[in-house]
């Protein structure tokens, strides 16, 4: 898969993630997928795109954290469970993201679904500065449904 396909791909992975879950309001705080620099198994600087999902914490920590162990063991991943003091986390390897976890009791204690794409040949910094201009005329992309207004900047409006 080519550099955009990986962004779709663990956009979709995060999303679909979410839906396993009996919560709403899951949100890009951080803002909508992006580009960051990496190495390819070659050696040559790629580009992988990370995304982040945040939603007020459910109660039911366990529960929820194997409903993700279930939903990504589906997919062909091996996960792991770590328990943090009641508040569980899952970490997958293998299957359609390079690394993942869902966190019941990330930052401000709050329910995380993050995950990165795999490497592939791209420059982060120009295909960052790419889709902001796209997105500064308009354009939308996967996930950008999920960062709240109030965190778009008025330059990207």
């Amino acid at each position: 898969m080519d550099v955009i396909e990986q962004r779709d791909a663990v956009v979709k992975f995060v999303i679909d993630t979410t839906e396993v879950l009996d919560i709403d309001g899951w949100k890009a705080s951080h803002g909508a997928a992006r580009a960051q620099a990496c190495t390819l198994d070659n050696g040559d600087e790629g580009a992988a795109y990370q995304f982040t999902l945040w939603a007020e914490p459910g109660t039911e920590h366990q529960e929820n954290a194997q409903r993700i162990v279930k939903y990504w063991e589906s997919l062909g991943m091996e996960t792991r469970v770590v328990d943090h003091g009641g508040y569980p986390a899952v970490y997958p390897t293998g299957g359609p993201v390079q690394r993942a976890s869902f966190a019941t009791n990330a930052a401000e204690d709050h329910y995380q679904v993050g995950a990165s794409a795999y490497c592939a040949p791209g420059d982060a910094a120009k295909l960052k500065t790419e889709f902001n201009k796209r997105r500064k005329n308009g354009e939308r992309f996967p996930g950008n449904e999920y960062v709240p207004k109030e965190n778009v900047s008025e330059e990207h409006k």
